[in-house]
């Protein structure tokens, strides 16, 4: 199943109003744990992990971060950008086996 389509079932998310919001938090979640593992591409394996990101910071965005919202051409900008700082143990542990040892 698609990224985008299994997060917005998991939410509820029943419109196509934040596709867009969706598709750039899926993009820095999957850049974040290529970073985390020392890779040029997230490992397929790990798209539950890139998932189960998303679906966290989608619900705590939801709360009170968001920084400003502009009406006429829809912008939305949050506060926290997703990292790899905020990975949860249960995250870090489910990709340590997929991380790499970078050389010097």
């Amino acid at each position: 199943m698609e990224i985008l389509k299994a997060i917005k079932q998991l939410a509820g998310i029943v419109t196509n109003d934040q596709d867009g919001v969706l598709q750039l938090m899926i993009a820095d979640a999957s850049a974040a744990v290529r970073d985390y593992c020392n890779r040029k591409e997230c490992p397929p394996e790990l798209a539950y992990v890139v998932r189960e990101i998303v679906l966290d910071h989608y619900r705590l965005e939801n709360g009170d971060s968001i920084a400003s919202v502009k009406r006429g051409d829809t912008q939305i900008q949050y506060q926290n950008t997703i990292t790899k700082e905020q990975f949860t143990p249960r995250q870090r542990d489910a990709m340590c086996r997929y991380r790499l040892v970078r050389m010097m």
